[in-house]
Protein backbone atom coordinates (compact mmCIF):
# COMPACT_ATOMS: atom_id res chain seq x y z
CA UNK A 1 0.00 0.00 0.00
CA UNK A 2 2.79 2.47 1.00
CA UNK A 3 4.78 2.01 -2.32
CA UNK A 4 1.49 2.20 -4.19
CA UNK A 5 0.57 5.85 -2.87
CA UNK A 6 4.79 6.85 -3.43
CA UNK A 7 3.65 6.00 -7.00
CA UNK A 8 0.06 8.11 -6.78
CA UNK A 9 2.17 11.05 -4.95
CA UNK A 10 5.20 11.10 -8.18
CA UNK A 11 2.28 10.94 -10.69
CA UNK A 12 0.26 13.65 -9.04
CA UNK A 13 3.70 15.78 -9.44
CA UNK A 14 4.63 15.05 -12.70
CA UNK A 15 1.27 15.89 -13.64
CA UNK A 16 1.53 19.73 -12.24
CA UNK A 17 4.68 19.95 -13.30
CA UNK A 18 3.37 19.27 -16.85
CA UNK A 19 0.29 21.51 -16.18
CA UNK A 20 2.72 24.44 -15.45
CA UNK A 21 4.49 24.06 -18.53
CA UNK A 22 1.22 24.22 -20.74
CA UNK A 23 -0.23 27.07 -18.31
CA UNK A 24 3.00 29.41 -19.03
CA UNK A 25 3.50 28.27 -22.42
CA UNK A 26 1.71 31.37 -24.16
CA UNK A 27 3.53 33.67 -21.94
CA UNK A 28 7.14 31.92 -23.04
CA UNK A 29 6.33 31.56 -26.85
CA UNK A 30 5.60 35.51 -26.47
CA UNK A 31 9.07 36.13 -25.06
CA UNK A 32 10.55 33.63 -27.64
CA UNK A 33 8.93 35.47 -30.46
CA UNK A 34 11.08 38.26 -29.95
CA UNK A 35 14.66 38.52 -31.57
CA UNK A 36 18.00 38.36 -29.45
CA UNK A 37 18.55 42.28 -30.37
CA UNK A 38 15.86 43.37 -28.83
CA UNK A 39 16.99 44.02 -24.77
CA UNK A 40 15.26 41.83 -22.33
CA UNK A 41 13.30 44.16 -20.51
CA UNK A 42 10.61 45.13 -23.67
CA UNK A 43 9.79 41.71 -24.69
CA UNK A 44 9.07 40.87 -20.58
CA UNK A 45 7.12 43.95 -20.12
CA UNK A 46 4.92 43.41 -23.39
CA UNK A 47 4.49 40.15 -22.48
CA UNK A 48 3.98 40.12 -18.81
CA UNK A 49 1.58 43.46 -18.82
CA UNK A 50 0.86 43.65 -22.64
CA UNK A 51 1.86 47.59 -22.43
CA UNK A 52 2.77 49.27 -25.33
CA UNK A 53 1.35 47.86 -29.06
CA UNK A 54 -1.97 48.31 -29.77
CA UNK A 55 -3.57 44.96 -30.75
CA UNK A 56 -1.59 43.19 -29.21
CA UNK A 57 -2.84 39.92 -27.37
CA UNK A 58 -2.90 41.40 -23.57
CA UNK A 59 -0.97 40.74 -20.64
CA UNK A 60 -0.07 37.23 -20.31
CA UNK A 61 1.42 37.24 -16.63
CA UNK A 62 -1.58 35.39 -15.11
CA UNK A 63 -0.48 32.30 -17.02
CA UNK A 64 2.75 33.13 -15.54
CA UNK A 65 1.47 33.26 -12.20
CA UNK A 66 0.01 29.89 -13.17
CA UNK A 67 2.48 28.16 -13.81
CA UNK A 68 4.03 29.19 -10.60
CA UNK A 69 1.41 28.35 -8.32
CA UNK A 70 1.34 24.82 -10.61
CA UNK A 71 4.92 24.27 -10.03
CA UNK A 72 4.86 25.05 -6.06
CA UNK A 73 1.63 22.47 -6.60
CA UNK A 74 4.03 19.75 -8.05
CA UNK A 75 6.77 20.81 -5.35
CA UNK A 76 4.07 20.61 -2.24
CA UNK A 77 2.53 17.11 -3.48
CA UNK A 78 6.29 15.58 -3.80
CA UNK A 79 7.41 16.64 -0.82
CA UNK A 80 4.30 15.52 1.32
CA UNK A 81 4.38 12.73 3.48
CA UNK A 82 1.40 10.63 3.38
Amino acid sequence: MVRSWHVANLTVAVLLAWAAYWAALPWLDCIRAFHAIVPIGEPLRLCTFGFGLPGFQGPLGWNLLAGVLYVAAAIWAAARRR
